[in-house]
Protein backbone atom coordinates (compact mmCIF):
# COMPACT_ATOMS: atom_id res chain seq x y z
CA UNK A 1 0.00 0.00 0.00
CA UNK A 2 2.77 2.70 0.68
CA UNK A 3 4.55 1.60 -2.29
CA UNK A 4 1.54 2.77 -4.48
CA UNK A 5 0.78 5.29 -2.39
CA UNK A 6 4.33 7.00 -3.03
CA UNK A 7 3.84 6.14 -6.91
CA UNK A 8 0.74 8.33 -6.86
CA UNK A 9 2.55 10.66 -5.55
CA UNK A 10 5.20 11.22 -7.96
CA UNK A 11 2.67 10.53 -10.98
CA UNK A 12 0.76 13.54 -9.07
CA UNK A 13 3.82 15.46 -9.18
CA UNK A 14 4.83 14.58 -12.89
CA UNK A 15 1.59 16.10 -13.85
CA UNK A 16 1.99 19.08 -11.90
CA UNK A 17 5.20 20.28 -13.65
CA UNK A 18 3.77 18.35 -17.40
CA UNK A 19 0.51 20.49 -17.38
CA UNK A 20 0.67 23.87 -19.30
CA UNK A 21 -1.17 25.88 -16.57
CA UNK A 22 -3.21 28.52 -17.97
CA UNK A 23 -3.09 30.59 -14.79
CA UNK A 24 -3.02 34.25 -14.35
CA UNK A 25 -5.20 36.94 -15.42
CA UNK A 26 -6.82 37.08 -18.86
CA UNK A 27 -8.57 39.99 -20.16
CA UNK A 28 -8.66 39.19 -23.61
CA UNK A 29 -10.67 36.17 -22.54
CA UNK A 30 -12.19 38.56 -19.62
CA UNK A 31 -11.11 35.99 -16.91
CA UNK A 32 -8.64 35.42 -14.10
CA UNK A 33 -8.28 31.33 -13.89
CA UNK A 34 -5.71 29.27 -11.88
CA UNK A 35 -5.52 25.35 -11.82
CA UNK A 36 -5.75 23.00 -8.83
CA UNK A 37 -5.01 19.16 -7.83
CA UNK A 38 -6.30 16.80 -5.85
CA UNK A 39 -5.29 13.09 -5.00
CA UNK A 40 -7.59 10.99 -2.81
CA UNK A 41 -7.20 10.20 0.76
CA UNK A 42 -5.06 7.79 1.48
CA UNK A 43 -7.13 5.20 3.45
CA UNK A 44 -9.18 2.71 1.60
CA UNK A 45 -12.37 4.34 -0.17
CA UNK A 46 -14.43 2.80 -2.93
CA UNK A 47 -13.14 4.63 -5.98
CA UNK A 48 -16.45 6.46 -6.60
CA UNK A 49 -15.62 8.41 -3.12
CA UNK A 50 -11.94 8.35 -3.64
CA UNK A 51 -12.51 10.38 -6.68
CA UNK A 52 -15.07 13.08 -5.11
CA UNK A 53 -12.56 13.32 -2.25
CA UNK A 54 -10.06 14.15 -4.83
CA UNK A 55 -12.25 16.67 -6.84
CA UNK A 56 -13.21 18.26 -3.85
CA UNK A 57 -9.46 18.46 -2.32
CA UNK A 58 -8.65 19.75 -6.21
CA UNK A 59 -11.27 22.63 -6.19
CA UNK A 60 -10.03 23.94 -2.83
CA UNK A 61 -6.35 24.38 -3.86
CA UNK A 62 -7.89 26.30 -7.25
CA UNK A 63 -9.44 28.72 -4.68
CA UNK A 64 -6.21 29.07 -3.19
CA UNK A 65 -4.44 29.25 -6.62
CA UNK A 66 -7.40 31.55 -7.52
CA UNK A 67 -6.96 33.60 -4.61
CA UNK A 68 -3.48 34.56 -5.12
CA UNK A 69 -4.18 35.06 -8.74
CA UNK A 70 -6.89 37.76 -7.84
CA UNK A 71 -4.28 39.61 -5.19
CA UNK A 72 -1.88 40.59 -7.96
CA UNK A 73 -4.31 41.60 -11.29
CA UNK A 74 -3.01 45.12 -11.48
CA UNK A 75 -6.26 47.62 -10.78
CA UNK A 76 -3.82 50.74 -11.76
CA UNK A 77 -0.66 52.07 -12.23
CA UNK A 78 0.24 51.51 -8.74
CA UNK A 79 -2.55 49.32 -6.92
CA UNK A 80 -3.00 45.77 -6.82
CA UNK A 81 -6.21 43.97 -5.55
CA UNK A 82 -4.06 42.71 -2.61
CA UNK A 83 -3.56 46.61 -1.40
CA UNK A 84 -7.27 46.98 -1.86
CA UNK A 85 -7.64 43.94 -0.03
CA UNK A 86 -5.53 44.84 3.07
CA UNK A 87 -6.86 48.97 3.10
CA UNK A 88 -10.81 47.69 2.82
CA UNK A 89 -12.74 44.89 4.74
CA UNK A 90 -15.29 45.27 2.23
CA UNK A 91 -13.03 44.67 -0.58
CA UNK A 92 -11.60 42.14 1.12
CA UNK A 93 -15.25 40.79 2.01
CA UNK A 94 -16.51 40.74 -1.71
CA UNK A 95 -13.42 39.35 -3.02
CA UNK A 96 -13.98 35.79 -0.54
CA UNK A 97 -17.29 36.09 -1.85
CA UNK A 98 -16.55 35.90 -5.46
CA UNK A 99 -14.14 33.10 -4.67
CA UNK A 100 -16.27 30.71 -3.12
CA UNK A 101 -18.67 31.37 -6.35
CA UNK A 102 -15.98 30.29 -8.87
CA UNK A 103 -16.83 28.44 -11.90
CA UNK A 104 -15.23 25.33 -12.49
CA UNK A 105 -14.06 25.70 -16.68
CA UNK A 106 -12.47 22.18 -16.82
CA UNK A 107 -11.83 19.22 -15.27
CA UNK A 108 -10.04 15.33 -15.39
CA UNK A 109 -9.12 12.76 -13.55
CA UNK A 110 -6.22 11.03 -14.70
CA UNK A 111 -3.50 8.14 -12.68
CA UNK A 112 -5.43 8.83 -9.22
CA UNK A 113 -5.06 12.62 -9.72
CA UNK A 114 -7.66 15.14 -10.09
CA UNK A 115 -7.00 18.38 -12.18
CA UNK A 116 -9.40 21.13 -12.39
CA UNK A 117 -8.99 24.47 -13.88
CA UNK A 118 -11.71 27.54 -12.06
CA UNK A 119 -12.11 31.26 -13.31
CA UNK A 120 -13.66 34.14 -12.57
CA UNK A 121 -14.62 36.74 -14.92
CA UNK A 122 -13.03 40.30 -14.75
CA UNK A 123 -15.60 42.17 -15.33
CA UNK A 124 -19.54 41.82 -15.42
CA UNK A 125 -22.20 43.81 -13.91
CA UNK A 126 -22.26 41.19 -10.98
CA UNK A 127 -19.91 38.76 -9.72
CA UNK A 128 -17.34 39.93 -11.31
CA UNK A 129 -13.63 40.67 -10.03
CA UNK A 130 -14.75 44.39 -11.20
CA UNK A 131 -17.82 44.45 -9.35
CA UNK A 132 -16.30 43.45 -6.16
CA UNK A 133 -13.32 46.27 -6.91
CA UNK A 134 -14.15 48.92 -8.38
CA UNK A 135 -16.16 51.67 -6.99
CA UNK A 136 -19.65 53.04 -8.13
CA UNK A 137 -20.03 56.29 -8.55
CA UNK A 138 -22.77 58.65 -8.95
CA UNK A 139 -20.26 61.43 -10.13
CA UNK A 140 -18.38 61.51 -13.52
CA UNK A 141 -15.42 64.20 -14.47
CA UNK A 142 -16.09 66.12 -18.15
CA UNK A 143 -13.21 65.06 -20.51
CA UNK A 144 -10.99 67.89 -20.68
CA UNK A 145 -11.84 70.86 -23.40
CA UNK A 146 -8.43 72.22 -23.63
CA UNK A 147 -5.03 70.77 -22.37
CA UNK A 148 -1.64 71.67 -21.19
CA UNK A 149 0.66 72.53 -24.05
CA UNK A 150 3.92 70.50 -25.12
CA UNK A 151 6.52 71.48 -22.53
CA UNK A 152 9.87 72.52 -23.86
CA UNK A 153 11.46 69.70 -21.94
CA UNK A 154 8.70 66.87 -21.97
CA UNK A 155 7.80 66.24 -18.05
CA UNK A 156 7.22 62.46 -18.82
CA UNK A 157 9.60 60.07 -18.60
CA UNK A 158 9.13 56.32 -19.57
CA UNK A 159 9.03 53.67 -17.09
CA UNK A 160 11.17 50.73 -19.08
CA UNK A 161 10.35 47.50 -18.64
CA UNK A 162 14.01 45.83 -17.32
CA UNK A 163 14.03 43.01 -20.09
CA UNK A 164 13.16 45.23 -22.87
CA UNK A 165 14.63 48.19 -24.97
CA UNK A 166 12.37 50.52 -25.14
CA UNK A 167 12.47 53.18 -27.78
CA UNK A 168 10.68 56.54 -27.96
CA UNK A 169 9.49 59.71 -29.42
CA UNK A 170 8.82 63.34 -28.65
CA UNK A 171 7.69 64.95 -31.84
CA UNK A 172 5.26 67.97 -31.55
CA UNK A 173 3.23 66.43 -34.78
CA UNK A 174 0.21 64.55 -35.12
CA UNK A 175 0.90 61.09 -35.92
CA UNK A 176 -2.21 60.32 -37.45
CA UNK A 177 -2.88 61.05 -41.27
CA UNK A 178 -5.77 60.57 -43.30
CA UNK A 179 -7.88 61.99 -40.43
CA UNK A 180 -12.03 61.97 -41.63
CA UNK A 181 -13.16 64.55 -38.69
CA UNK A 182 -16.61 63.53 -36.99
CA UNK A 183 -16.36 59.41 -38.18
CA UNK A 184 -14.52 57.41 -35.90
CA UNK A 185 -15.83 54.84 -33.67
CA UNK A 186 -13.34 54.14 -31.36
CA UNK A 187 -9.83 54.33 -30.58
CA UNK A 188 -6.96 52.50 -31.30
CA UNK A 189 -3.31 53.09 -28.99
CA UNK A 190 -0.48 51.43 -30.69
CA UNK A 191 1.70 50.89 -27.74
CA UNK A 192 3.69 48.05 -29.65
CA UNK A 193 7.69 47.38 -28.23
CA UNK A 194 6.64 50.33 -25.33
CA UNK A 195 6.71 47.38 -22.70
CA UNK A 196 2.39 48.18 -22.02
CA UNK A 197 0.87 45.93 -19.37
CA UNK A 198 -2.88 45.43 -18.38
CA UNK A 199 -4.66 47.14 -15.72
CA UNK A 200 -8.23 47.24 -15.17
CA UNK A 201 -8.05 51.32 -14.93
CA UNK A 202 -5.73 52.35 -17.35
CA UNK A 203 -4.90 55.97 -17.69
CA UNK A 204 -3.94 57.84 -21.25
CA UNK A 205 -1.59 60.44 -20.74
CA UNK A 206 -0.05 63.82 -22.47
CA UNK A 207 3.85 64.02 -23.11
CA UNK A 208 2.63 67.36 -20.72
CA UNK A 209 1.70 64.88 -17.54
CA UNK A 210 -1.96 65.28 -18.38
CA UNK A 211 -3.99 62.61 -18.00
CA UNK A 212 -7.18 63.00 -20.65
CA UNK A 213 -9.10 59.43 -19.82
CA UNK A 214 -9.50 57.67 -17.17
CA UNK A 215 -11.55 55.81 -14.29
CA UNK A 216 -13.20 59.29 -13.07
CA UNK A 217 -14.15 60.48 -17.14
CA UNK A 218 -16.63 57.43 -17.13
CA UNK A 219 -20.11 55.73 -16.29
CA UNK A 220 -18.58 53.25 -13.94
CA UNK A 221 -21.61 50.61 -14.60
CA UNK A 222 -20.25 50.70 -17.74
CA UNK A 223 -16.60 50.10 -17.07
CA UNK A 224 -17.65 47.59 -14.14
CA UNK A 225 -19.70 46.04 -17.22
CA UNK A 226 -17.39 46.05 -19.78
CA UNK A 227 -13.64 47.28 -19.12
CA UNK A 228 -12.31 50.50 -19.59
CA UNK A 229 -10.02 49.30 -22.65
CA UNK A 230 -9.39 46.32 -24.62
CA UNK A 231 -5.92 44.87 -25.46
CA UNK A 232 -4.49 43.01 -28.34
CA UNK A 233 -0.80 41.53 -29.18
CA UNK A 234 -1.25 43.06 -32.29
CA UNK A 235 -3.87 44.69 -35.42
CA UNK A 236 -4.51 41.33 -36.13
CA UNK A 237 -6.31 40.72 -32.63
CA UNK A 238 -9.40 41.39 -31.16
CA UNK A 239 -9.55 45.22 -31.70
CA UNK A 240 -13.46 45.26 -32.42
CA UNK A 241 -14.27 47.28 -29.32
CA UNK A 242 -13.06 50.38 -31.37
CA UNK A 243 -15.12 49.60 -34.25
CA UNK A 244 -15.02 49.83 -37.58
CA UNK A 245 -13.57 52.99 -38.54
CA UNK A 246 -11.10 53.54 -35.44
CA UNK A 247 -8.48 56.85 -34.86
CA UNK A 248 -5.38 55.08 -34.70
CA UNK A 249 -2.75 56.74 -32.57
CA UNK A 250 0.78 56.07 -32.05
CA UNK A 251 2.31 56.38 -28.36
CA UNK A 252 5.51 57.54 -27.56
CA UNK A 253 6.11 55.64 -24.20
CA UNK A 254 4.40 53.85 -21.25
CA UNK A 255 4.14 55.60 -18.01
CA UNK A 256 4.50 53.25 -14.95
CA UNK A 257 4.37 50.39 -16.84
CA UNK A 258 0.09 50.37 -17.62
CA UNK A 259 -0.53 54.09 -18.80
CA UNK A 260 -0.17 54.78 -22.87
CA UNK A 261 1.64 58.26 -23.27
CA UNK A 262 0.39 60.34 -26.57
CA UNK A 263 2.05 63.61 -27.52
CA UNK A 264 -0.11 67.32 -27.01
CA UNK A 265 -0.86 67.15 -30.66
CA UNK A 266 -2.42 63.66 -31.13
CA UNK A 267 -4.27 64.09 -27.56
CA UNK A 268 -6.09 67.35 -28.60
CA UNK A 269 -7.16 65.44 -31.92
CA UNK A 270 -8.13 62.61 -29.80
CA UNK A 271 -10.53 65.08 -27.17
CA UNK A 272 -11.61 66.93 -30.87
CA UNK A 273 -13.36 63.76 -32.57
CA UNK A 274 -14.96 62.44 -28.80
CA UNK A 275 -16.40 65.57 -28.55
CA UNK A 276 -18.30 64.28 -31.65
CA UNK A 277 -19.10 60.47 -31.77
CA UNK A 278 -18.10 60.17 -28.02
CA UNK A 279 -16.49 56.63 -28.32
CA UNK A 280 -14.15 57.46 -25.23
CA UNK A 281 -17.71 57.90 -23.22
CA UNK A 282 -18.54 54.50 -24.44
CA UNK A 283 -15.01 53.12 -23.76
CA UNK A 284 -14.46 52.05 -27.40
CA UNK A 285 -10.61 52.13 -26.73
CA UNK A 286 -7.98 49.62 -27.66
CA UNK A 287 -4.39 49.65 -26.52
CA UNK A 288 -2.20 47.24 -28.89
CA UNK A 289 0.93 45.80 -26.57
Amino acid sequence: MKRNILGLMAAFLLLMTSVALAAGADFDLNRVEADGFGLPPTYSTSDAQSRLMARRAAIADAQRNLAEQIAGVQVDSETTVQNMQISSDVVRTRVSALLKGAKVISESYEDGAYHVVMAISLYGATNSLASAVLPQTTHRDSFPTSILPEPDEPLYTPTQPETTTVTTTTTRTTTITNRQSGTYTGVIIDCTGLGLRSAMSPVIKTTAGEPIYGYKNLDSKKVIKNGMAGYSNGYGGNVSRAGSNPLVVKAVGVDHYFNPVVNVADAKIILEENSYTHFLDNCAVVFIK
